[in-house]
């Protein structure tokens, strides 16, 4: 009997409050429901939404819509107050919209965000934002728009796995932060004067990104192409053509692949971009063509590589300025004599083929022929020593360090040695070495001619004012054409 009173006494407590918090969550859901509140992608209100400045509570529920808050001009502590104050960490509140916020940092690992569908910080001034969401934050719209942000952590956002938009217009960012992979999204980085086209080239990089106020969207291209002093910019659908570009570029023979590597800006005309063509460890053996438009750089670092003739032969190598070629069977660099390459070069590396002669006069010209720095390298590879070698390549290659930077790792083929330790003295004394007398025996013929004509003109000097020929023309017997001087 015990028992079922106490079962009645149970039943008659708790029923009643089930029963109470049922008809709550009922008319909750009935009366705050998002759906219901204006909210359709995003949550933004007015600042006619903002708490009454006498309010003790910087934030505060809409009166219509209960799982929506507006906090207004808040510091870092009035903020915690006002998100406490508001309800927001209870599960709740689904919508917030920070307006005119003083933070130094935005910490984003707080509990706080974690039931939050909907958050936009809009118009204050935030230095970074730091931290991680938690991985069970739902948050499919993040506005943080207006804030003079210009730093995030590099794990703030990836996250947010059900981001389907991002607003991150009028800051100061320079790069574009890091979120999820996969999925669509649209983002918003219009009114970011320093954002660098490099971090837009990589964003671009993901499969589904959509982009909102495209003709409003710069980045800089000051840092991203290394040819420029000055800042540069660029509009965004410049950069998505860019991005096909190398998509295309991509699809070369030979799974060559390619990165833009500068552009080209002249005002009134449309940007000329720049390509680098990576074709290293393909096995090749000739050089690829044709290359895509305006390549500036080729590697074709480990490959069978035998002849460099189609940088003079094809067109599509007008363009280049960079070619490295290490660690191939390239023979000899005499195809290159005449061609553009060898006039505008600005990087040049063969190191480790078999180059085995150097043509010194085709170098000499290109270093003197533009005033900016070239850059050659040729270690590694094995050239005939002899007594020319050392008297000439050697001092050649001392002169021209600055642009043959590894000129001590040339070797000779014919002994164990450097070409930087070849001695002169032990390499130039062969019979060759005695052409160097025929200067002294041509001085002598010549003195010898010129003393004979000198004997001669006296000898008549003679003849004529004395009337006798000086020792030993009068000993000499008469010649037939003696006749022409009597």
């Amino acid at each position: 009997m015990s028992c079922k009173c106490l079962l009645v006494f149970i039943i008659s407590i708790i029923f009643p409050l089930c029963l109470a918090r049922l008809e709550e969550d009922t008319s909750y859901n009935n009366t705050t429901n998002l759906d219901h509140c204006g909210i359709n992608k995003c949550f933004h209100k007015s600042s006619d939404f903002c708490p009454s400045v006498d309010s003790p509570c910087r934030c505060h529920q809409l009166p219509k819509c209960r799982r929506a808050v507006v906090c207004c001009n808040v510091t870092s502590f009035q903020l915690v107050e006002g998100l406490a104050c508001a309800n927001v960490s209870d599960g709740v509140v689904e919508a917030l919209h920070i307006q005119n916020a003083t933070l130094d940092i935005l910490n984003v690992t707080l509990p706080t965000w974690r039931r939050l569908r909907y958050m936009t910080i809009t118009d204050g001034h935030i230095k970074s934002v730091i931290g991680e969401f938690s991985k069970l934050t739902f948050i499919s719209c993040l506005n943080l728009s207006s804030n003079s942000i210009s730093k995030f952590d590099e794990r703030s956002l990836v996250t947010l796995y059900n981001l389907s938009y991002l607003d991150l217009s009028h800051n100061n960012l320079t790069e574009v932060p890091r979120f999820k992979k996969e999925g669509p999204v649209t983002l918003d980085i219009s009114y970011n004067d320093y954002i660098l086209c490099s971090s837009v080239l990589d964003a671009l990089k993901r499969a589904e990104l959509f982009f909102s106020n495209e003709n409003k969207t710069m980045c800089s291209s000051s840092k991203t192409f290394h040819w420029f002093n000055s800042t540069e910019h660029l509009q965004l659908i410049q950069i998505k053509g860019l991005h096909e570009l190398s998509k295309d570029c991509n699809k070369l023979r030979h799974n060559c692949t390619c990165e833009p590597s500068r552009v080209d800006i002249i005002e009134g005309k449309t940007p000329i971009f720049a390509i680098d063509v990576n074709c290293s460890n393909r096995g090749l053996k000739k050089l690829p063509t044709p290359l895509p438009p305006n390549t500036i750089a080729l590697n074709i670092t480990n490959n069978n590589i035998t002849s460099l003739e189609a940088v003079n032969n094809d067109p599509s190598y007008q363009h280049l300025r960079e070619l490295y070629a290490d660690n191939n069977e390239i023979v000899s660099v005499l195809p290159l004599e005449g061609s553009k390459f060898i006039s505008n070069f600005v990087a040049l590396s063969l190191r480790k083929n078999k180059i085995r002669s150097l043509p010194t006069y085709m170098f000499s010209n290109a270093f003197d022929r533009n005033n900016f720095l070239r850059s050659v390298h040729l270690g590694l590879n094995y050239v005939p020593c002899d007594c020319n070698a050392a008297k000439n390549l050697k001092v050649w290659l001392l002169t021209k360090q600055k642009q043959i930077t590894d000129y001590e790792d040339i070797y000779c083929e014919n002994m164990n040695s450097r070409v930087m330790e070849l001695n002169p003295l032990k390499l130039c004394q062969s019979t060759s070495d005695w052409t160097d007398y025929v200067y002294y025996i041509i001085t002598f013929q010549v003195l010898l001619l010129v003393g004979l004509i000198a004997k001669v003109f006296y000898d008549y000097w003679i003849f004529k004012t004395a009337g006798y020929l000086p020792w030993p023309a009068s000993k000499m017997p008469k010649m037939p054409c003696d006749w022409l001087c009597e």
